[in-house]
């Protein structure tokens, strides 16, 4: 079987991190036997998704394919104007529920563009993913399947970490922001408020972010810090939630996207609401606790890289099947 996977970001040697759960999830269907290759779609903004086009259709004509993966709405419309090949499109968050300001509030005009594009292309696509509920929720198509992204539970595993070795204090208790700051979405501003007021009672805290760093690396982060952070507007099924209970660390987390059920039934991981006095308290009660998860770990083992292939493969076949 043949696919070509058409995505927007995708991990390179010089930013080994953007896009690289699409990677790894392309590396797991290669070792399934899937013929996997990828049109990584070059530009800014929409131009880069028009002239994309033209990529797409270059690429189609080097080889021949079964079926066209693309990730991400705007790639998924690329590749359904560049080919009528059958089309699975991964929708992952704010391409289904919009973009949000620079003050982490949703745009109207997104809201109201990226659901009717969305929807329009599961329409014309031959099968949608999801991954979330949430995002599922959102599409009128019956042709769809909530599968989160997988995780490579070989990276991400409980280790001991010098925390000397990535310049961090022993006697500190360490936050992990979950995000870019720069993101809006991931609203740093409210994370960066919510330890402050902790702060004012408990010194030794500090709020730190992976930015940039290699999938190791952010293993290593998580496996040397006291908790995980995330604070997102939105989000599909965060794969730093689930790295982070693979390493079996705390987390403290608004309800967004399928966070809830990743937590649920997990000691020392709190669901908090959008406002730094409830976060700040969630987060005391892991410092005092001090300890790692128990149970994370467990909670993401059928979440593995070689699961997730399996079920986007069947997806595949059954596509197939019906175009035979």
């Amino acid at each position: 079987m043949k696919v070509l996977h058409v995505t927007g970001v995708y991990p390179s040697p010089e930013n080994p991190h953007t896009g690289s759960f699409i990677g790894f999830q392309v590396d797991s269907l290669r070792k399934k036997g899937i013929q996997a290759d990828v049109c990584v779609l070059k530009g800014r903004g929409l131009k880069k998704y028009l002239m994309g086009i033209h990529q797409v259709r270059e690429k189609l004509r080097s080889k021949e394919y079964d079926i066209v993966h693309a990730h991400y709405m705007y790639a998924g419309w690329t590749a359904r104007l560049a080919t009528t090949l059958p089309l699975v499109v991964s929708y992952m968050g704010n391409d289904i529920l919009g973009n949000c300001d620079d003050s982490g509030r949703y745009t109207l005009r997104t809201i109201l563009s990226h659901r009717f594009l969305s929807n329009l292309l599961s329409i014309l696509s031959s099968y949608s993913i999801t991954k979330s509920q949430e995002l599922a929720n959102c599409l009128i198509t019956k042709k769809k399947s909530v599968i989160p992204n997988g995780i490579d539970l070989e990276i991400f595993r409980p280790k001991e970490v010098d925390r000397r070795e990535l310049n961090l204090g022993e006697d500190k208790f360490y936050i992990l922001f979950a995000g870019r700051k720069s993101d809006p979405v991931k609203r740093y501003p409210l994370a960066k408020a919510s330890v402050d007021l902790l702060r004012q009672s408990i010194s030794s805290v500090e709020l730190i972010t992976v930015e940039g760093k290699p999938p190791s690396m952010v293993a290593n982060y998580l496996n040397a810090v006291n908790c995980l952070l995330l604070t997102s507007a939105h989000e599909g099924s965060p794969n730093i939630v689930k790295e982070a209970l693979a390493c079996n660390l705390p987390i403290v987390a608004v309800d967004v996207g399928d966070i809830r059920e990743r937590l649920e039934g997990i000691e020392n991981c709190y669901i908090v609401k959008h406002d730094p006095v409830h976060i700040s308290l969630a987060l005391r009660k892991v410092l005092q606790i001090n300890t790692r998860l128990k149970n994370g770990r467990n909670k993401v083992l059928a979440l593995s890289l070689e699961a997730v292939a399996d079920k986007i493969i069947e997806i595949y076949k059954m596509i197939l099947k019906k175009t035979s």
